[in-house]
């Protein structure tokens, strides 16, 4: 199989199709055929009150919203299909599809697919080649049963190719429907597709939503064949086939004008119940593109390029292969469907992503499991992290693509990875950079078994989160664009979609929340199952019991509170747990330590006056000694420093200089019953540094790499390494400790 570019660009429909438009009415009005017995006795309402586009109940994450549409009784149809070409079906092939065939396709898409999809007039020019190297591709594509079945499929008849392209799209189609109802104005386009520069015998008709670019239907056609199938003019035939399903709807459709057909266009259409109207053909002018920054989304229905893999030139088949191009074409139009899905349902996110960079990450994050909820690691083991060196040869192997020995880039890169801003998000950046830095979780959440039980789960968090956490340990790229993640989080916590700056502290205490309620239900599937199986998962993967999960072992501890009335002495005792200590700053104070700020957190307090608390004993609210103490150390301690307070009527921030070190000794604020703790020392590991004010600042991480032993500076999508130099730092804003020793991640890849 050889990669190419599938070229595809809006043109005017051609002679053979229908007549052109008569020279006397091709002036600049747009011409309209009113079809008899519309709208006779109701007038048509005006486009102001068309009914807006979908509200969409479930916010859906881009990859959510392919797989949909994607799913396995598509890919079914083209498998079982491909099974029929080769002969009678036995009743096992015409069974539903199995989970690994699933598997081969999904991975075949996205291999395929790497490269995304460019829009004619999006600024990026077209690449002709698309940069597609397959080198280390080929010999596992080549291995992949499904790549064969659809070379059986390109080797049928013509008839049968498009019968099955028919099945295909029709699928596609009636999936991006039930996810989206299109408005009042839609038009119908023609395209013509070209592999290389060389025009394919195919053609490409769409129905399209104008006021959000969606997609509506697909009919792919080769005119010849219509032609011998029926005496009515091509151009009838296709409009007939893209209208039908939205017959009697009162849409206003827009038409090519050279599909007039001498008027007999009316006659074709009239039983469909719809409005045309004539327009001039034509792509819209560059400079009109670039003054209308705000429908960058109708930018791929003028056209667009993707990749496209075929069989050799000296092995393909005559003109009527044609099945191999419109499989693209439908793929194609499936990613731009997404997209604009995405960009409707996020329409307060401010930047939108280009096409091309949100379909390159679409097919980055689509292979993989067939259940499609965890996608299993790729290129990652655990005898990875204990190379020291990193051969040429072994380099040389990695970039011609030879993953037999399932190597990875240098170890420099692992966990080393900088996160794009999307628009005001560097504090979800460096909460996110230092979760990824507390190896424990990230160990936890990518084990095999771990990511084997959130596949049967809906956690739809937790699998954004450890999808996020693979893509950063795997050290393929520089940098990457939290775009699922954000998605599914702000879905979850809207408070924080709304591209303003937020605090760090308080997004790190929800994503905590949400991730340990996620791993809560997941693990209420695994108390269904017979005893044993429960104690087996217990042991392998540590699954929650008790309603613990992962993050409240690591991030929760408890404080214990001693109140001692001052009139009776009598002692009351009461517990707390927590996940953030938040410390305060001691007051007018240039520099302080963090020591300081512990003790000050710790220290003994007098409440008096409307504080008084309601003895026990003496039944009367008593000025009240409180003895606050740390009870149960957790084994990952987060400290927040309060630097956001108010100086009389104003809000102002505290720009005291807190010194702290490597080490935090936590041994003076234990309680009593807490003296015994086999360790109280913690060693620092990640720091949120916040630069700026209230109204005007920037988030930025610190964080320690286990791999290569060395600290490395965040900010946001731009990673230096720290080299010899402390991590103390003015704008410190969090800080977290480890009680033990963080070591290289342990993680078996699948």
């Amino acid at each position: 199989m050889k990669a190419e570019a599938l070229s595809v660009r809006q043109c005017a429909w051609m002679s053979e199709e229908c007549h052109l438009l008569d020279e006397q009415r091709s002036d600049s009005r747009s011409d309209s055929v009113c079809l008899p017995n519309i709208f006779r006795t109701k007038k048509v309402r005006p486009l102001a009150m068309a009914p807006p586009g979908p509200s969409y109940q479930v916010y859906h994450t881009a990859r959510e919203l392919l797989l949909q549409v994607l799913d396995r009784e598509a890919v079914r149809l083209l498998v079982r299909r491909a099974a029929a070409a080769h002969g009678p079906q036995t009743k096992e092939q015409s069974a539903d599809l199995s989970q690994s065939e699933y598997s081969e396709a999904l991975m075949w898409f996205s291999v395929v697919l790497q490269k995304g999809v460019t829009a004619v007039g999006s600024g990026q020019p077209p690449d002709s080649q698309l940069g597609l190297r397959m080198d280390g591709w080929q010999a596992v594509l080549k291995r992949n049963s499904f790549q064969s079945r659809l070379c059986s499929l390109s080797r049928l008849d013509g008839g049968d190719q498009l019968e099955a392209l028919w099945a295909f799209c029709h699928h596609l189609t009636a999936r991006f429907l039930d996810l989206y109802t299109p408005g009042r104005r839609l038009a119908v386009k023609k395209y013509r597709l070209s592999c290389q520069q060389e025009t394919c015998s195919l053609h490409l008709a769409l129905l399209c939503d104008l006021a959000s670019g969606f997609i509506c239907n697909v009919y792919l056609y080769c005119p010849e064949r219509l032609r011998r199938r029926s005496r009515r003019p091509v151009v009838g035939q296709v409009v007939e086939q893209l209208l039908r399903p939205f017959c009697r709807n009162r849409h206003l459709v827009q038409l090519d004008r050279s599909a007039w057909a001498q008027g007999r266009l009316a006659d074709v259409l009239s039983g469909l119940g719809l409005n045309i109207d004539l327009v001039p053909c034509g792509e819209i002018p560059i400079e009109d593109l670039q003054q209308q920054q705000q429908q960058q989304h109708l930018l791929p229905l003028q056209g667009w390029t993707g990749p496209a893999l075929f069989p050799p030139a000296d092995l393909r088949g005559s003109a009527a292969d044609v099945f191999l191009p419109g499989l693209w074409v439908a793929l194609h139009i499936t990613y731009i469907n997404t997209f604009t899905l995405h960009c409707l349902q996020n329409p307060g996110s401010g930047r939108r992503p280009r096409l091309t960079e949100f379909t390159r990450a679409l097919a980055s994050r689509l292979a993989a499991e067939s259940s499609v909820a965890v996608p299993p690691l790729a290129h990652l083991s655990s005898a990875s992290h204990m190379e020291t060196e990193w051969s040429d040869s072994s380099k040389q192997r990695w970039q011609a693509g030879d993953r037999s020995q399932r190597l990875l880039p240098p170890p420099g890169m692992l966990g080393v990875c900088g996160l794009d801003n999307s628009g005001n998000s560097c504090y979800l950046n460096a909460v996110l950079q230092c979760l990824c830095s507390t190896v424990p979780l990230v160990e936890h959440l990518l084990h095999h078994d771990t990511r084997r039980e959130l596949e049967k789960s809906d956690c739809r968090v937790v699998e954004a989160f450890v999808r996020l956490l693979e893509e950063m340990w795997t050290g393929r790229s520089s940098s990457c664009a939290p775009v699922e993640a954000t998605t599914v989080l702000f879905s979850i916590l809207p408070q924080f979609n709304d591209q303003s700056q937020h605090d760090a502290q308080e997004l790190l205490l929800f994503l905590l929340n949400v991730l340990h309620d996620d791993l809560q239900k997941a693990a209420e599937q695994q108390q269904t199952l017979p005893p044993t199986r429960q104690w087996r998962r217990k042991r392998t993967c540590g699954w929650a019991t008790g309603g613990a999960t992962v993050v409240s072992r690591l991030f929760e501890g408890q404080l214990s509170y001693v109140t001692v009335c001052l009139h009776c002495e009598h002692r009351a005792h009461s517990t707390q747990a927590f996940t953030i200590l938040s410390l305060p700053i001691p007051r007018d104070a240039r520099s302080c330590s963090i020591q300081d700020c512990l003790s000050l957190f710790f220290r003994r307090t007098v409440l008096s006056g409307g504080e008084q608390v309601l003895c026990s004993e003496c039944r009367l609210r008593r000025e009240t000694l409180v003895l606050t103490a740390l009870d149960q150390p957790p084994d990952i301690v987060v400290l927040h420093l309060k630097r956001f307070g108010c100086k009389g009527k104003n809000q102002v921030k505290l720009r005291t200089n807190v010194m702290f070190s490597a080490e935090l000794d936590l041994t003076p604020f234990l309680s009593s019953s807490a003296l015994n703790t086999p360790c109280s020392s913690y060693q620092l590991y990640a720091v949120v540094n916040h630069a700026g004010n209230l109204n005007m600042g920037h988030y930025t991480a610190l964080c320690h790499n286990t791999v290569t032993q060395t600290w490395h500076y965040f900010d946001d999508s731009v990673v230096r390494e720290v080299k010899d130099g402390p991590v103390q730092t003015p704008n410190a804003y969090m800080l977290l400790y480890s009680r033990r020793p963080l070591h290289k991640p342990q993680i078996l890849g699948l």
